[in-house]
């Protein structure tokens, strides 16, 4: 066949390899250069190479074609299409790439036509379809059920009488969970009940501080089905509202105590029960005496739990571990001061809480048989949520937006806020740290609306014995908005590049974290390593050695030096999109476990409000992750196990957003929070395989 003229080939040849330039560098800014140069020399010699060889060059050359059509696109602001045009438009670009190499190869123009647009349907179309296919799960749909809410608290006091207590202020924590209260009085070793199924606060504290003087209701308490249970002993008789619990005196022991109580709870409540002794003493000698006093709970310090009502203890020892306010403390003194990359396009962590209260959370049905069913209305309590089968639609700002109110509320100094202190001793909380398991501050304090309002971040404290050391994992957790890759040339997700998680990993929400290892086996906590997760890895860097590099850092001094306690807190750089947590700063770069992968860059140009107040709105910049048996296991919207959010399909195979993440209670770093895939240093290297 004659060959075609060179006035046919020269624009074709021109323009696909201008094209497919702009592919390999989405590929090597996705990657790294040398597998964009090494794909370029095998695309080359493939399409040169003789049949049937030259069919794969082509459809190579095509996809390069595809990859920097987006990358242009992405360059010269396209904005983004329906996933159908995009389907069109790659199907075009490919087979027509493939028609035209064929075509100019001598090839038949009805064969090369065939070819093209048989090898773009097959890949373009069938390949999203073949990869969901053999990633799809058999697994059954689990029962549909409530998330974890419901707390049946036991009060039993020594029957000592109270003046009737003050109006206490409603706990928003308390709120959120489905609390019943009962309560009653140790007469000898048994039990004499006063109030069953109490559903406020004000019952609960009225019976208690009646004590013995209060008719008896002549039943025990019943357990709900799915609640957990736990039971408070007022064991010296303290009233069950007390502003200074902390100055309250020690008492003695006396004789038998430990004994006497210890069938108390085995009445009170069922075998199994967390049973949680409060003595109003801090000697160690006396609280010493009551460690066997029962397997599924202890004795408490009145004095150190800090709680200025019998309700309170009761519910922060069922959902919390009994050191939650210790744990909170040291977790506020070592909070994280997150550094956005300054063209992030979600750079604010939203709080949870208020996107309840705000109206913008929907639970959906997955399971309704005409397609995804989303309720009538919005849910504004997270103890609605049910997991099994559902997923959660949510109604959040744009990232224009988000990044306007970072910026706008970052430069605005209209509000002094206090600046958060560390601890005092390593039972003191910080001035203005709000109560583990609350959200309430004073907001008189400050007149107009706080800086930060809808915005918080979360810790799950986890103690561990290791090595004759007391660790604790404070594992931090927050929440954005969306998770939009830029790596890639900004064509990942582009036109007919919708395979989620493969070709397109952006999606919807996006829990991101870091955890700061702190031993306190002396008398002063002491931080002594930061891991950052990255990604689908955890590296672990040490302490001293973070601290020395960000002192003699100039930037990260620069970014740091209006905010309170920078010197004693960890710096998280969070990647461009991508979100991942770094501890330090980079323009061009590549990730650390994988360096084989790029990464969004990580300059740490936009400041997290949250790095320099007190308080974010009306409620604490850092929030407990909500628990419960002890601190044991997630609840509420920590508990559920549904997606946060929603991936953008058509024709149910074409998707241009990856499936979104569970919350942090259903992830890997959340259940195993010591664990560490190898560690990190300054230069970017890593060493794989240690693992806590």
């Amino acid at each position: 066949m004659k060959p075609r003229p060179l006035i046919v080939r020269r624009p074709f040849v021109a323009f696909v390899s201008v094209v497919a330039l702009f592919g390999l560098y989405g590929v090597g800014d996705a990657l790294v250069w040398w597998i964009a140069a090494l794909v370029g020399v095998v695309t080359v010699l493939l399409a040169l190479s003789p049949k049937p060889f030259d069919l794969l060059g082509a459809l190579l050359l095509a996809l390069l074609t595809l990859v920097g059509v987006n990358v242009i696109a992405h360059l010269v602001g396209v904005p983004k299409l329906p996933i159908l045009i995009g389907l069109a438009i790659a199907l075009l670009v490919v087979g027509a790439t493939i028609c035209w190499l064929l075509y100019l190869k001598d090839e038949d123009l009805g064969w090369a036509l065939g070819a093209g647009g048989t090898i773009a349907v097959v890949v373009i179309l069938g390949v999203p379809i073949l990869v969901d296919v053999l990633n799809a799960k058999s697994t059954p749909v689990p029962k549909s059920e409530l998330v974890a809410s419901k707390l049946d608290l036991l009060i039993v006091t020594d029957g000592s009488r109270h003046p009737a207590p003050r109006e206490v202020p409603s706990d928003p924590a308390l709120e959120e969970f489905d609390v019943h209260y009962s309560v009653g009085h140790a007469e000898g070793t048994q039990v004499r009940w006063t109030l069953v199924d109490g559903e406020n606060t004000t019952q609960a504290l009225a019976a208690a501080a009646q004590g013995a003087d209060r008719p008896s209701v002549g039943s025990a308490p019943a357990r709900r089905q799915d609640a957990d249970t736990a039971l408070v002993l007022l064991v010296d008789g303290a009233d069950p509202v007390t502003d200074s619990v902390v100055e309250l005196p020690n008492l003695p022991a006396r004789a038998g105590e430990v004994a006497r109580w210890k069938q108390i709870a085995e009445r009170a409540a069922p075998a199994g029960t967390p049973a949680f002794a409060l003595l109003q003493t801090t000697r160690r000698d006396r609280l010493r005496t009551w460690r066997r006093f029962q397997s599924s709970g202890k004795a408490i310090s009145l004095q150190a739990l800090g709680s200025q009502t019998a309700t309170d203890a009761a519910f922060r020892l069922a959902v919390g571990a009994p050191t939650s306010r210790t744990d909170l403390a040291l977790a506020t003194a070592y909070q994280p001061i997150l550094l956005f990359d300054r063209d992030e396009p979600v750079p604010w962590a939203l709080s949870i809480s208020a996107l309840f209260a705000e109206g913008h959370v929907r639970l959906c049905d997955d399971k309704a048989a005409l397609g995804t069913d989303c309720g009538s209305g919005p849910i504004l309590h997270p103890r609605e949520l049910r997991s099994g089968g559902t997923h959660l639609r949510l109604a959040t700002r744009p990232p224009t937006e988000l990044q306007g109110l970072a910026r706008r509320e970052l430069a605005n100094d209209a509000v002094d806020a206090a600046p958060v202190e560390a601890a005092e001793g390593l039972g003191a909380a910080p001035e203005g740290t709000p109560p583990p398991g609350t959200t309430a501050v004073a907001a008189e304090k400050v007149p107009g609306p706080l800086p930060g309002a809808g915005s918080a971040i979360y810790v799950h404290p986890v103690s561990v014995n290791r090595d004759h050391r007391r660790l604790l994992y404070l594992d931090y957790w927050w929440y954005l908005t969306d998770n939009p890759v830029g790596v890639g040339g900004g064509a990942l997700c582009g036109f007919g590049l919708v395979i989620a998680g493969v070709t397109c990993p952006n999606h919807q929400s996006d829990w991101e974290g870091m955890t700061v290892v702190v031993d306190r086996s002396e008398t002063e906590p002491q931080p002594i390593a930061v891991q950052y997760a990255q990604h689908d890895s955890v590296i672990r860097y040490g302490w001293s050695e973070l601290r020395s590099y960000w002192n003699q850092d100039q930037r990260s001094s620069e970014l740091t030096e209006r905010i309170a306690g920078a010197s004693s807190r960890p710096l998280a750089y969070i990647a461009n999109g991508t979100h991942a947590t770094y501890p330090f700063h980079c323009g061009g770069c590549n990730q650390v476990a994988h360096s084989e992968r790029s990464e969004g860059s990580h300059r740490g140009g936009i400041s997290w409000i949250g790095n320099e107040t007190g308080a974010c709105g009306e409620a604490g910049c850092l929030q407990m992750l909500p628990t419960r048996q002890a601190g044991g296991e997630p609840a509420l919207w920590n508990a559920y196990d549904g997606p946060w959010g929603e991936r953008h399909c058509q024709l149910t195979y074409y998707c241009d957003s990856g499936s979104p993440p569970g919350a942090p209670g259903e992830q890997d770093r959340y259940k195993h929070p010591a664990h560490h895939d190898g560690t990190g240093d300054e230069q970017g290297g890593f060493v794989p395989g240690l693992v806590e």
